[in-house]
């Protein structure tokens, strides 16, 4: 569930971040993108890559093809403009981004992480605030939430059915049902 990160674009709002230029492919300034989602096969349907990099104005480039880099899970980028591998190399390090409301559609019961963040968590049972979102670990099974509680402690949660009851975005709370010796 990447694409967790947020970029601030004062012209453009929030922003997340989807690759990494990491250097040039071959001669004519393709460039190599280490993908920062779960979803690389955007990059083949897109027109316009917006690169951003602390300090410098971001940029819009346009387009001419994409293609995976077979065995290295990356893509390459060939855009209008870059023609060598000199001026590819030059936007090393530069981020890929995108507006927010141009992030995927996830399916019912997923959530971006950066949506997560924050958001108030609430016992189930008696309705009293246990704290707010401070981090989320994939771990392969499952993904974990570190709760700050409201006396400043990190604790842990497991994001299963059976803890996690109800994720509200409108409203900013998640609900949880505690298992026993799980919060201790």
């Amino acid at each position: 569930m990447p694409e967790p990160k947020r970029a601030e674009n004062a012209e453009n709002g929030p922003r997340t971040r989807i690759g990494l230029i990491v250097g040039a492919h071959g001669l004519k300034g393709t460039l190599r993108i280490h993908p920062l989602t779960d979803y690389p096969e955007r990059f083949f349907e897109m027109e316009r890559l917006y690169i951003e990099r602390p300090g410098k104005p971001p940029r819009e480039l346009e387009v001419l093809c994409a293609a995976p880099h077979a065995g290295k899970g990356q893509i390459l980028v060939k855009v209008a403009g870059i023609d060598d591998c000199d001026e590819a190399d030059k936007l090393t390090g530069w981020l890929v981004t995108v507006a927010n409301d141009d992030r995927v559609s996830l399916p019912e019961g997923e959530y971006w992480i950066d949506t997560l963040i924050g958001m108030d968590v609430v016992d189930m049972e008696s309705g009293e605030k246990l704290g707010s979102i401070a981090d989320v670990f994939s771990t392969g099974s499952n993904d974990v939430y570190q709760v700050r509680t409201l006396e400043g402690d990190l604790k842990l949660i497991p994001a299963i059915a059976d803890v996690v009851r109800v994720i509200d975005q409108e409203t900013g709370l998640m609900k949880v049902t505690l298992l026993e010796g799980l919060w201790d």
